[in-house]
């Protein structure tokens, strides 16, 4: 009788194996890490945007108090937010007023890692809406330096013939879903604002980007937070490609 024998792969097979199967890794990995991550920019956008909803709902039922109402967002949103740390000298970001003055934003930063910046003015900005040729405002944060003309607060679509009656425009927050951590900003390590301005790259992403930037920006009205700009958009509701 012969006995059966057994099949086995040879050294060379085995090699050539774990050699395409590297490969593959070496191609697919990458990938799969930037969809993980443009998923987590989206979660935390999402989560930033509900968490200024919930803390505007607070303030106006709690205190009877509105965006329209307070002059200092900033503050505004302190006394209803889990804040972990505040700051008015931000190092990689600067704001600079009308009149050639420059200033360090002011931001704060929940227990969840996000971080939410201010200007220290709250001048109007040329950031123009899509529905009309009114200016946002940068959201307020009084700083009694400044001689720049205020927003006094967050209106609507800041026209006089609003159905609601505002006539102050809207401001905006800057966001930044993961905290100081990369990619963005690139300047992170910067101690003062003339580096800053060499190295900024503080930003929001493009209509026409396809990646998503950790950065985006929320438009708050006289009672709502709002997505602002277009990716912001199709990021809060599910449009993107």
């Amino acid at each position: 009788m012969q006995k059966n024998k057994i099949k086995a792969f040879t050294l060379a097979e085995i090699l050539i194996t774990l050699g395409i199967l590297g490969v593959v890794a070496i191609l697919v990995i990458p990938a799969m890490f930037q969809n993980t991550q443009q998923r987590e920019f989206e979660t935390g956008y999402k989560k930033a945007v509900n968490t200024i909803n919930q803390a505007l709902l607070a303030g106006m039922t709690m205190d009877s108090s509105t965006p329209y109402e307070n002059p200092d967002l900033f503050q505004y949103l302190l006394q209803h937010m889990s804040v972990m740390k505040t700051t008015t000298s931000v190092p990689y970001k600067t704001y600079t007023a009308s009149n050639g003055t420059e200033y360090d934003n002011a931001a704060f930063y929940t227990v969840d890692g996000i971080r939410y910046e201010f200007a220290k003015s709250g001048a109007k900005t040329n950031l123009v809406l899509h529905e009309n040729s009114g200016n946002v405002c940068i959201a307020t944060f009084i700083d009694p330096d400044s001689d720049e003309e205020g927003c006094g607060g967050c209106g609507s679509l800041g026209l006089t013939n609003n159905k609601n009656g505002t006539t102050k425009p809207p401001c905006i927050i800057t966001v930044d879903v993961n905290g100081e951590r990369k990619p963005t900003p690139g300047n992170v390590n910067c101690m003062d604002s003339n580096c800053a301005k060499k190295e900024n790259v503080y930003k929001t992403p493009g209509p026409n980007e396809k990646n998503l930037r950790d950065i985006f920006s929320i438009m708050v009205t006289e009672d709502k937070a709002i997505p602002f700009g277009v990716v912001a958009q199709k990021v809060m509701y599910n449009a993107r490609n």
